[in-house]
């Protein structure tokens, strides 16, 4: 594979229909997936294999499944979709508490009761030596991941924290590496010191810094920037696969992809799609 466009988030928006397109979509085959992480849940709507609406919400641990019942129709509703022609729906969370929040919205709600992702689920190969303890959206960017390369692949995902998830040709998953999120990182940085305020996060045209908020950038941004490129190199030569794809994910890819040579692409709803297919095949 070459390194194609970043611009799979064009092609993504063009799948994301605006609501007055969405008014003639009354059939039963629209599935809700929901990423619930850690800081922010990213809702999507399926229409068999194409994402129609893409919504993100607070992660907030203080909403009760009614508050979420209510927010999830309004959005539904008002992208003109009737939440009773929902086939089902597919959960993949990383936050327990709002994970059983919105499992319960599901079943009150909208009269189904959720599909979770997680790491023991037939057919999905986890080489992991405690295969529970990988995330489910570690699961879910896997399988979505390999469908789209089927080949090696390492998946980069920029979250509340960074991740790699390894796969190998057969589609079996290796393992993976965790790092702390750029913003966390910031903002760790910012309460355990005195004087350091929490820098703007991009990355700097200079690695020598001549103020705080530049000193910051250079080494969080352009040192995250430098241990991901060394940790690709180290996980291609340990998995053996020297030309394995590598993919992204997640919201500050669109700032550190671009001084990534060996990410091909970007793809924004990996985790959704994930889900998607995990639910096409362990629903009957």
């Amino acid at each position: 594979m070459t390194r194609g466009s970043i611009d799979d988030r064009a092609a993504s928006a063009a799948k994301t229909q605006p609501r007055s397109l969405m008014s003639e979509v009354k059939n039963n085959d629209l599935l809700l997936a929901l990423d619930i992480g850690n800081t922010y849940i990213h809702l999507g709507l399926f229409e068999g294999e194409d994402l129609i609406i893409r919504r993100k919400l607070s992660s907030l641990q203080t909403r009760t499944p009614d508050e979420a019942g209510i927010l999830v129709k309004l959005l539904c509703q008002d992208s003109g979709v009737d939440p009773k022609d929902l086939r089902g729906v597919g959960i993949a969370s990383v936050a327990p508490w709002t994970g059983q929040v919105y499992a319960e919205m599901s079943l009150s709600y909208l009269g189904h009761r959720p599909f979770f992702v997680h790491g023991e689920l037939p057919g999905f190969d986890n080489r992991y030596r405690n295969p529970k303890a990988v995330g489910a959206d570690r699961v879910s960017n896997a399988v979505a991941g390999y469908e789209l390369v089927k080949g090696p692949l390492l998946v980069l995902d920029f979250g509340t924290a960074i991740t790699f998830d390894v796969i190998n040709r057969d589609g079996a998953y290796l393992g993976g590496v965790i790092m702390p999120g750029l913003e966390n990182s910031a903002r760790m940085l910012k309460k355990t010191t005195a004087l350091l305020p929490e820098a703007r996060l991009k990355v700097p045209d200079a690695v020598i810094g001549v103020t705080t908020d530049h000193s910051i950038q250079a080494g969080l941004v352009r040192g995250t920037i430098h241990a991901l490129r060394g940790l690709i190199a180290d996980l291609r030569e340990e998995m053996g696969e020297p030309e394995a794809a590598v993919i992204a994910t997640g919201g500050m890819a669109r700032v550190v992809v671009p001084h990534l040579p060996e990410v091909e692409r970007i793809v924004p709803d990996l985790v959704l799609d994930g889900i998607r297919m995990l639910y096409d095949r362990h629903s009957e």
